[in-house]
């Protein structure tokens, strides 16, 4: 009789054992599925600060492109002012013609807006060798027939568009339009290379219904020309 007691005690031991046996892998996988959830929300976070970085650097990217569409033109025309003093013969043989004007004012103020295009007047004259532009037309006539560069250069408040064009004679040559960019201040500037005869005129003009900031000191707006060269008779 006691030896089939301990055979018994013997039995319910070793299945007791194995129940042990059987919850073990349950009792593991709710601890993985606990961690893997844990590793879940750490990749959420993970993931929200890498788009509130890329949302801030796309904000970055896009304030860096206006800054270079603002300047851009400025610099073109810097190398192409380089460009012709490098490949184009001294002016040590050829006429004095160059001039930089501005608008004056007793206060800061603007042109326009206007309702038809209008000649702009910049009577505030910095420099005029040779004396070929008019502070009081606003009109700049070739003295020599040549190659002039002319260029010019506009600020105004953001409330109104602000265009500008050079005119060779009657004819528009070259342009600039700036739209109302929501920004304190808008900046423009353009410029080109002319071949004038003797005579011929050259002047800006304010576009319709635009407007273009005077100020009484800084000379933010601007007209500029000077010979590159003359052309004689027979120069193709």
């Amino acid at each position: 009789m006691a030896l089939f007691q301990l055979f018994l005690i013997s039995i319910l031991s070793s299945c007791m054992a194995q129940d042990e046996d059987i919850m073990t892998p349950v009792v593991n996988i709710y601890s993985e599925l606990k961690e893997l959830k844990a590793s879940v929300n750490a990749l959420t976070v993970d993931l929200n600060t890498a788009k509130n970085e890329l949302a801030e650097q796309k904000s970055l990217i896009q304030e860096l492109q206006k800054q270079i569409k603002g300047t851009f033109s400025a610099l073109f025309h810097i190398i192409v002012h380089i460009y012709l003093l490098l490949n184009f013969s001294p002016f040590t043989e050829s006429p004095k013609v160059a001039f930089s004007a501005s608008m004056s004012n007793t206060e800061d103020s603007h042109r326009g807006p206007f309702s038809t295009e209008n000649k702009l007047i910049f009577d505030k004259v910095l420099t005029n060798i040779g004396n070929a532009y008019d502070p009081v037309t606003g009109v700049f006539t070739a003295p020599v027939k040549g190659v002039y560069y002319f260029r010019y250069s506009g600020s105004a408040f953001s409330s109104h568009d602000m265009g500008l064009s050079i005119f060779k004679g009657t004819a528009r040559f070259v342009s600039s339009y700036e739209y109302n960019s929501g920004e304190r201040n808008d900046q423009m500037s353009n410029g080109a290379v002319m071949e004038l005869n003797v005579g011929e005129e050259v002047h800006m003009r304010l576009w319709i219904r635009t407007w273009i900031f005077v100020d009484r000191r800084y000379n933010y707006s601007t007209f500029t020309g000077y010979l590159l060269y003359p052309l004689d008779s027979t120069s193709v």
